[in-house]
């Protein structure tokens, strides 16, 4: 599996990430390099998915909009350009998010925000995705943390040490999701095309090594 850019379609870099500052980790596989888009408090954070081996080609994208009034977050997954996913979470800790894929209990897509603090009247946030294995983190993708408010729109890196793994935790408020259907065609954008490659072709798309 790789995470991969939705508008070059290639592959990300994988890394596996150091763990020995945790002992007891599982070994996890990261990846870099995205920006999420934002307008005024509103932003989107997108990448695609693909698993050859079960023939699993996705778009997933996470919205989500700072209220920083309640200072709290209200987010939506998106597979497909589906809605799977909303809730309303406060930013104060927020847990991962999770959607369990159809035909594979044990695998999760997650949505995990960290790094959140406030300066000034602006939300400083980093955000994953992440693919659990019996509620463990193996495949990450860290997007660039962003922050938005008053000073405006601006992206850094995240620190090292920053994405320290949190158990899940209970949400406040009613939880909605739909389970992901392998089945499904894949849906592309109303800006993008299928690319007219030979089915071989296309099985390599968002492929990388480490």
């Amino acid at each position: 599996m790789v995470y991969y850019n939705l508008s070059t379609r290639l592959g990300l870099r994988a890394e596996l990430e150091d763990t020995g500052r945790r002992p007891s980790a599982n070994a996890r596989i990261s990846f870099r390099g995205l920006e999420c888009n934002c307008v005024n408090l509103t932003c989107g954070c997108c990448a695609g998915i693909n698993m050859t081996a079960i023939n699993f080609d996705r778009h997933a994208c996470t919205n989500f909009t700072y209220n920083p009034e309640e200072f709290a977050i209200k987010l939506a997954i998106i597979m497909n350009e589906r809605v799977v996913y909303t809730n309303s979470l406060s930013a104060k800790n927020p847990p991962p998010l999770c959607v369990p894929f159809a035909y594979f209990p044990i695998v999760d897509f997650c949505v995990r925000f960290f790094d959140i603090y406030t300066p000034g009247s602006n939300l400083h946030a980093c955000i994953d995705f992440e693919t659990r294995v019996v509620n463990w983190p193996i495949l990450i993708l860290h997007f660039n943390c962003i922050k938005i408010g008053a000073d405006g729109l601006s992206w850094t890196k995240p620190e090292d040490g920053s994405n320290v793994f949190q158990a899940l935790t209970e949400v406040s408020g009613p939880e909605i999701y739909d389970d992901v259907d392998f089945e499904n065609d894949p849906v592309f954008p109303n800006n993008q095309t299928s690319s007219g490659l030979t089915p071989e072709e296309e099985d390599n798309i968002g492929q990388s090594k480490l």
